[in-house]
């Protein structure tokens, strides 16, 4: 059957031409990989740091003198970002809902031994903060953190995001350690940290 005229004036069907990868694009990507593999073997990554550039060295923090056997300062704000920030966010004002704002909360910038036994001891349980509740559970940070560190995250706390409430010294964090030093659970919500004795 003959086509029809119709058929003749349509153009052909387009058919896949054989389009192999050019030999410079070959050559460019065998020789990349010669290099990278003729490195990798050149390398010494277990070497003597020593026999470097020394570049590593230039940078580092000067050494510490060895009569100065003073420690550095505990520092609230890297505390909060290792330990805090996943939770209360960055701003500081937590993630709706989830976790309650630091930001002007009532918890932050009252008393400050309140807040030095929410993180020595954590709470477990409801807390209401700027009049919204939230329920959940914060850890417990007096085991792993130095009265220190306790009362340097707690001034951090104090003076970040807005907030004006006056720094905390080891000195208190310490009295407050050994005021509740027989407690080993969390705070069981705003409601028992409210009704505890000062």
């Amino acid at each position: 059957m003959s086509p029809t005229p119709q058929q003749r004036r349509e153009n052909p069907e387009p058919r896949e031409a054989r389009n192999p990868v050019p030999v410079a694009v070959i050559a460019l990507v065998s020789a990349m990989l010669g290099w990278a593999a003729g490195y990798l073997m050149a390398a010494h990554p277990n070497a003597d740091a020593s026999l470097g550039d020394q570049r590593t060295a230039l940078h580092a923090a000067p050494a510490v003198a060895a009569t100065d056997s003073a420690p550095a300062p505990a520092d609230g704000a890297a505390l909060y970002a290792t330990h805090c920030v996943a939770c209360h966010q960055a701003s500081g004002a937590g993630l709706p809902g989830v976790f309650p704002p630091l930001s002007g909360s009532e918890w932050v910038l009252g008393d400050e031994d309140t807040l030095l036994q929410i993180l020595l001891h954590g709470v477990s349980g409801q807390i209401s903060v700027a009049g919204t509740t939230y329920q959940g559970s914060m850890p417990a940070f007096g085991e792993r953190f130095s009265d220190e560190e306790i009362a340097a995250l707690a001034t951090h706390l104090r003076a970040s995001w807005g907030n004006t409430a006056a720094a905390v010294d080891a000195a208190a964090a310490a009295r407050a350690r050994a005021s509740t030093a027989g407690r080993s659970t969390p705070w069981a919500g705003g409601e028992e940290l409210t009704a505890r004795a000062p």
